[in-house]
C-alpha cells in the first residue's frame, strides 16, 4: 500500500475513533467494568480491521489477531465473552461517527449533475441469520431463510461512502426505511422499483429534494401535459394513459407530466387523505424497441431527458457497496446465533466496507490523471484486505510483538487426542 493511502486510512479511523474517546465511550456503555489487560480500543480495531474470513471460526481467528498485534493472549472463551451487548453498541457508535462525518458533501457532482448538491443511491440487501432469530428478524422465505435481516443503505455514488443506514427484519418495506427531512434539500436520490411510491416522492419533493426511479410495468396513469414540442404532425399525448400512449410510438424521447395519487398521512388531528400530484415521466427508447420509463421531479433544466439513462446507471454504486461488503468484508457471514453478536458482526462489516470505499476514492484522487482507470471493486477489496494488518500495525494497539512463549501457545495444535508422528520421534 502506498504510504499516503495508508496514512489517509489511518487518519480516517483515528479521527472518528480516537483511543481516548473509544475508551471513554466503552466505559459509559459498560463494555469494560474495570481496567484490565483487554484494551477496548484495541479490541474494537481488531474486530473492525482483523481477518476477514468465512465460517464458524472467524471470531476465534480474530482472537489470534488480537494476540499478535497487542502482544497479549486471551483464552478463546474469554475473547468470545467480550462480544457483549455493550460491545455491539460500541461498534455501532463507531459506525455512526463514520457515517456522520461522511454525510456532508465535499464538492458538487460533475457534468450535467452540477445543479444538485449531491447524488445518492438507495437500496437494501438481505442477510441470512440463524433460524433461532426468526422472532427478531423474521424472514420471508420459509424454506431457505426463516430468519433474515435487511440492511438499508444510502451511498454517495461518486465515492461509494455510506451516508445513512438502518437494520430491519427482511419483510420491512424499503420505502419506509428512512425518514425524509431537510437534509435532502438539493440532493438527487436514485432508487429502483422497490421505492416506487408516489407518497415517498411527494415527501422528497416537499423538502426540496429530487429523485429518479424506474416505474413498475403495471402503472398506467394519465398524462397531464408534455414538456417538449415535436415538429410536424406529431400527435398529442395529453389525456392518454401512459402505457397506451407509448404503444406504437416512434419517438426516441418522451418527456411528459403524469398525475399520481399520493397518500398524505394523518397529522395533528387531520385524517389521512389522498391527493393528486404531478411528476415528470421520461421514456427513452432502448435498442430493442421498448421504452425504459423513469419518474422524477427534477425539471428539464436540471436533468435533461436524454441523460436520464446514464444518470440512473449511477444507482449501481449501491449494489457495488453491498457486493463489496458481502464478498470482501464478511457481511453475509454471521457465525453466531446471539442477537448482539450478530449486530456487532454486521456493524463491523459495514465499517470495513465504508472505510474501504473511502480509501478507494482517495486512491483515485491521488493517482495522476493519465493513469486513472476504472477500478474493479472485487480486485480492490482483495488487495485492500491484504493491507488491513499493516493498518493495524500503524495504529499502535499494544506492546507487541507477542512473547515467544505466548506465541507457541497460540500456535499449538488444538487436536490434543492425536500427537503427530514427527512429535513422537522428537521432531519439531
Amino acid at each position: 500500500m502506498t504510504p499516503d493511502l495508508l496514512t489517509a486510512a489511518t487518519r480516517t479511523l483515528a479521527t472518528a475513533a480516537k483511543p481516548e474517546h473509544v475508551r471513554e465511550q466503552a466505559r459509559l456503555l459498560g463494555v469494560t467494568v474495570r481496567q484490565g489487560k483487554m484494551d477496548s480500543y484495541a479490541l474494537l480495531m481488531v474486530v473492525v480491521l482483523g481477518l476477514v474470513v468465512r465460517g464458524q471460526t472467524s471470531i476465534a481467528q480474530l482472537g489470534h489477531v488480537y494476540g499478535e498485534v497487542t502482544g497479549f493472549r486471551r483464552a478463546r472463551s474469554s475473547f468470545w465473552a467480550r462480544f457483549s451487548p455493550p460491545f455491539s453498541d460500541l461498534v455501532k457508535w463507531l459506525l455512526d461517527r463514520l457515517v456522520t462525518e461522511a454525510r456532508p458533501p465535499r464538492s458538487r457532482p460533475p457534468g450535467v449533475l452540477h445543479n444538485f448538491t449531491d447524488v445518492l443511491a438507495g437500496d437494501s440487501s438481505v442477510i441470512k441469520v440463524h433460524d433461532s432469530l426468526r422472532g427478531i428478524w423474521k424472514g420471508t422465505r420459509r424454506n431457505s431463510a426463516m430468519a433474515a435481516l435487511k440492511l438499508h443503505a444510502w451511498v454517495r455514488v461518486f465515492t461509494g461512502e455510506l451516508v445513512k443506514y438502518r437494520i430491519t427484519p427482511e419483510a420491512y418495506g424499503d420505502s419506509r426505511a428512512f425518514g425524509i427531512d431537510r437534509e435532502l434539500r438539493g440532493v438527487l436520490m436514485l432508487f429502483d422499483r422497490g421505492y416506487a411510491s408516489p407518497s415517498l416522492w411527494r415527501r422528497i419533493d416537499s423538502v426540496g429534494g429530487y429523485f429518479l426511479t424506474r416505474i413498475p410495468k403495471g402503472w398506467n396513469q394519465e398524462i397531464a401535459s408534455e414538456n417538449r414540442r415535436h415538429r410536424g404532425r406529431a400527435r398529442s399525448l395529453v389525456g392518454m394513459n401512459l402505457r397506451d400512449a407509448l404503444d406504437g410510438l416512434k419517438r426516441s424521447v418522451v418527456d411528459v407530466n403524469v398525475a399520481f395519487c399520493c397518500r398524505v398521512r394523518a397529522y395533528s388531528g387531520a385524517p389521512a387523505r389522498f391527493v393528486e400530484h404531478e411528476f415528470r415521466v421520461i421514456a427513452l427508447k432502448r435498442p430493442d424497441g421498448q421504452y425504459a420509463i423513469y419518474a422524477t421531479n427534477a425539471p428539464p433544466r436540471m436533468l435533461p431527458a436524454e441523460e436520464a439513462w446514464n444518470v440512473y446507471r449511477l444507482r449501481w454504486e449501491v449494489e457495488t457497496f453491498f457486493k463489496s461488503a458481502k464478498s470482501g468484508c464478511a457481511l453475509s457471514d454471521t457465525p453466531t446465533r446471539d442477537k448482539h453478536r450478530v449486530l456487532a458482526w454486521v456493524y463491523a462489516a459495514v465499517i470495513r466496507a465504508t472505510v474501504a470505499m473511502s480509501a478507494k476514492a482517495r486512491f483515485i484522487r491521488l493517482a495522476p490523471a493519465r493513469h486513472r482507470v476504472r477500478i474493479n471493486p472485487g480486485q480492490w477489496m482483495r488487495w485492500w484486505n491484504r493491507q488491513l494488518l499493516g493498518l493495524l500495525d500503524m495504529l499502535e494497539l499494544g506492546d507487541g510483538p507477542i512473547e515467544p512463549g505466548e506465541l507457541l501457545l497460540m500456535l499449538a495444535d488444538p487436536n490434543r487426542s492425536r500427537i503427530p508422528m514427527r512429535n513422537a520421534f522428537g521432531g519439531e
